[in-house]
């Protein structure tokens, strides 16, 4: 930075201000193309369209409402609702939660349910109904569900084991309390008052090749403080299978709805839970208009796996008795149910370890069933019955992946904002923000018929200060890209004005009106209320159907914990199917039953509305002897399928293994012989994604629609179908690189359209006479592209050239701190606010200023380069616009570029994470930021006209 002073402009403060005004009154021209005018021949009988202009309030974002420590009053409620309507929030997901910590301004907490809770309820649909907004409700408070009044079986169970070796022939004695403290399961959320039982006990071989059921203790004392067994000579190792019962607690309950976690494997426990609500809450608030959902957030089950009659059940559904294997399948319970590695336990091999690891996997089916039969399928039908939808994410160890989102009448699934996320190009090319549970959700939609595919989106545990609306941007970007078409926020913290600065925080984005940037958040709603409008009203287009080895892994690994799975089976299985869609092809995931159930018409695998040209199995050894057969029809019919890096061999599960093994692998031998030209053996991919599924495509002959010159990892697309138009969802995930691609769809018809989902405009598209287009995408840009019969219209104009230009140098900087301070600046050089150690911990508005006297009349644009934060421009007393995201780029009106003196003003809005990382003294603002590096921040250029 330097001292020596420049010419400036003469704007006054006040002038900004009032300009600044009247950008916010109504939503101001943020791209070059809004600069342009309206599509002169809007078409009024295109309801698409028409809708796209002005959305309804089911295509707005909705927003986690955390009612935090239930510490609410209707004043405050009622101008919550306000603040966030006038965002352009469409609803809000009422969620009580445990008090985050901090002055709560001795504000009493009001109990799930009670009288005065409900009131606070009934004032939120009424204000919410008043103000055209949406209301869902969490069953309970915080995750798992659970409550203080569940009771014995009622609350969550567990059944696991602990084990040593033991050295015969002796009498080994036992300490019961230490049997039960060596089992104790050690997870995130436990609660304080479980209750530990032997369940039994059993001596088993140190080493086993072949299976030979243990040796089990057939009488012991359970009153008794000790065991005592009987070991016969030799080594063996010593099993004690212990039953936990409430052992986990619900994680940030609020007063009421905290405490053991329910028992989801029991029906009568379910049931009671859930009436209790709808006996309390739903006659007293008879009249009002209702929920849209009630909705269940991720499991989190830490393990749970057990109820009284679980052996009964196994024996029914497998038809074999699971008691000799469990304790050979059943682990040491850790975080999230991970296994707990260490144990002493029996040394598998040969035909031992082949039936205990298809034991293994039929144990888990069963709980996924159980699950499903006992909690989800009743869960939907009470919704139903008191007049609601489902809203549940459906994943975690105890779902099927897939088909169990298929039993819910609005699914769900998460994208984050994950820590070490900084926004950068190598985050978001290889730590994209959506989950391995987005692609298995959005598929289950789409088999099942659902017209809403929710995301709790840009989920935020640790960048709450630190998140720009660009990154929100990019993250809510991929998450459509990975099939979402609604996002509910992670969210809105119920916090009263009183509250000392910055509020109340139990996690979230900081959508807070004391946020600096919270005033420019409803142009980026009025951008994904579009976005969502064309998903939700058009069919999401899938032309491969991709298949997971969960067979495999669930046999050999057990299930995992989604959407965070220790285990990534293969390694690079969340991969594929962005390579697919980023090489012009786009595709669902599929499962055995879906294959199954499919039927096969004209070389195509029909399932609904669903159809593909191509399969695509990865590494999947195992699998039914019903699949094969699918696979051998669909093949035999004229249908495409590819196997990576493996081929299926074998049947999954123990019954009748033998007999199965041998069905697979002849059906899929039988099927490569026969149908030789559509069945394909290719090698897993390494590193480079996009290149490999390239490869796929020229050594299989796989088709994309859309033809992309130069695929890279940056860029990818979608493809909605329906109203009469093909459209296309692309997306660039750099924040720092332009792509210009040239992209052909030689399967659509019609006139190609860009339709402006900032501004609710559309154009021809430029230079789109025909099939193949030069598409433009800046850092962090997205293109709706519309292949429509209208023909009319205005042309959309081409963004300028990364050109030369004439660089503006010499800048006046006055900087308006959030702490009510502020300085004045001379620049030589456009430089980092946050390099300077003096200035890094600066948040607030930043004023560049500078009065230039040159001929620019041959300029069209003003570029400022890297921009760090929301920029604004006034030139010459004139409002240019707002940027907030992307290549901060500003149209010059001809007026002005002929003007002899310019009077150039650029205003910044920062985010909040540098200061609060500097004031210890704010003990919120820092605990959330503590950690974090400093955050770019400013305007760095070079700024140019162009």
């Amino acid at each position: 930075m330097s001292n020596i002073r420049l010419s400036t402009s003469a704007i006054s403060r006040r002038s900004f201000i009032k300009s600044g005004m009247i950008l916010t009154a109504g939503l101001p021209v943020l791209r070059p193309y809004a600069l342009f005018g309206n599509d002169a021949t809007v078409d009024a009988a295109d309801p698409l369209f028409t809708a796209f202009q002005n959305p309804p309030v089911t295509a707005k974002p909705f927003v986690r409402w955390w009612w935090n420590g239930d510490k609410v009053n209707a004043k405050e409620i009622l101008r919550e609702l306000d603040i966030m309507k006038d965002a352009g929030i469409g609803g809000v997901e009422i969620n009580p939660i445990a008090f985050p910590g901090g002055d709560d301004l001795a504000i009493p907490s009001l109990e799930w349910l009670s009288p005065e809770w409900i009131e606070m309820v009934k004032v939120a649909l009424k204000g919410a109904e008043e103000r055209g907004m949406i209301c869902d409700i969490i069953v309970g408070s915080g995750w798992p569900f659970g409550a203080e009044f569940l009771q014995g079986d009622e609350r969550s169970q567990l059944i696991t084991l602990s084990s040593r070796k033991v050295q015969g022939p002796a009498t080994v004695t036992l300490e019961v309390a230490e049997l039960l403290k060596e089992a104790a399961p050690e997870g995130m959320s436990m609660y304080r008052e479980a209750v530990s039982e032997i369940h039994s006990i059993c001596l088993a071989p140190v080493q086993m090749d072949s299976f030979t059921p243990p040796a089990w203790l057939t009488t012991f004392d359970r009153d008794k403080s000790t065991v005592s067994v009987d070991v016969p000579a030799g080594e063996h190792i010593l099993y004690a299978v212990v039953k936990v019962t409430g052992f986990q607690a619900v994680i940030n309950g609020a007063p009421g709805a905290a405490g053991p976690v329910l028992n989801h494997y029991n029906t009568q426990s379910v049931m009671k839970f859930l009436n209790r609500m709808s006996d309390k809450l739903f006659p007293a608030i008879k009249g009002l208009k209702p929920f849209r959902a009630m909705f269940c957030d991720s499991m989190e089950l830490e393990g749970a796996n057990w109820c009284s009659d679980f052996i009964a059940e196994f024996k029914r559904r497998r038809a074999y008795d699971v008691t000799p294997y469990l304790p050979f399948i059943l682990y040491r319970v850790g975080h999230m149910g991970r296994p707990i590695q260490g144990a002493e336990i029996t040394q598998l091999s040969g035909t031992a370890k082949e039936e205990v690891e298809r034991v293994r996997y039929d144990f888990f089916v069963t709980c996924m069933e159980i699950m499903r039969d006992r909690f989800l399928i009743p869960y939907t039908q009470w919704c139903n019955l008191h007049g609601y939808q489902s809203r549940v994410q459906t994943y975690g160890r105890e779902f099927h992946p897939l088909e169990a989102s298929m039993n819910i009448d609005i699914p769900e699934c998460e994208t984050w904002v994950w820590r070490g996320d900084s926004g950068s190009d190598s985050d978001y090319a290889n730590n994209p923000t959506y989950t391995n549970v987005n692609k298995f959700v959005a598929s289950a939609a789409h088999y099942a018929g659902k017209k809403t595919v929710s995301c709790e989106e840009s989920t935020n545990t640790s960048v709450v200060f630190n998140l720009t609306l660009e990154r929100l941007k990019m993250s809510g970007d991929m998450s459509n890209l990975s099939g979402v078409n609604h996002s509910i926020l992670h969210g809105f913290n119920y916090s009263p004005l009183e509250a000392p600065f910055p509020g109340w925080i139990r996690y979230g984005m900081y959508l807070n009106e004391r946020n600096l940037w919270w005033k420019y958040f409803k142009l980026w709603a009025a951008y994904k209320t579009r976005i969502s409008l064309v998903l939700q009203e058009t069919e999401a287009f899938a032309d491969i159907a991709v298949m997971h080895p969960l067979a495999d892994m669930w046999t050999k690994f057990g299930t995992q914990r989604d959407p965070f799975p220790e285990l990534h089976y293969p390694e690079y299985q969340y991969k594929v199917w962005d390579a697919i869609h980023k090489n012009g092809n786009s595709c669902d995931y599929t499962s055995e039953a879906i294959i199954q159930q499919s039927v096969v018409e004209n070389g195509f695998l029909k399932y609904g509305k669903r159809k593909y040209h191509t399969l695509i199995l990865l590494e999947v050894e195992t699998m039914e002897p019903a699949t094969a057969s699918a696979l051998a029809n669909f093949v035999k019919k004229g249908g495409k399928v590819i196997f990576v890096g493996k081929e299926p061999h074998k049947s999954s599960g123990l019954k009748n293994y033998q007999k199965n093994d041998k069905k697979v692998a002849q059906t899929i031998a039988a099927m490569k012989h026969a149908g030789s030209s559509q069945v394909f053996t290719v090698n897993a991919p390494g590193d480079d994604m996009v290149a490999w599924f390239k490869g796929v495509q020229q050594q299989c002959g796989v088709k994309p629609y859309m033809r992309i010159d130069r695929p890279n990892i940056y860029v990818s697309q979608i493809r909605q179908t329906g109203k009469g138009k093909d459209i296309f969802f692309i997306s660039n995930r750099s924040s720092s690189e332009r792509f210009i691609i040239k992209a052909e769809f030689p399967d659509v018809k019609g006139f190609p359209w860009l339709w402006n989902a900032e501004t609710g405009e559309r154009y021809r598209y430029p230079g789109g006479s025909g099939n193949t287009l030069t598409v433009d995408l800046p850092p962090a840009a997205s293109q709706l592209i519309v292949f429509d019969t209208a023909g009319e219209g205005t042309d959309a104009p081409a963004l300028p050239a990364e050109t030369s230009g004439m660089e503006i140098t010499g800048w006046n900087l006055r900087m308006e701190h959030i702490n009510g301070t502020g300085q004045e600046r001379q620049l030589q050089a456009l430089t980092d606010i946050a390099a300077g150690e003096s200035t890094r911990s600066f948040a607030g508005h930043l004023y560049y200023e500078k009065t230039l006297n040159a001929n620019t009349a041959s300029f069209n644009w003003l570029d400022l380069g890297k921009v760090y934060g929301v920029s604004e421009v006034v030139l010459n007393g004139e409002p240019l616009g707002c940027q907030w995201y992307g290549r901060h780029l500003y149209r010059i009106p001809e007026h002005l570029a002929k003007a002899e003196s310019k009077n150039i003003q650029i205003k910044i809005t920062t985010t909040l994470g540098n200061y609060f990382k500097s004031n210890p003294q704010n003990k919120t603002g820092h605990s959330w930021t503590r950690g974090q590096p400093w955050q770019p921040t400013g305007m760095l250029g070079p700024v140019k006209f162009i």
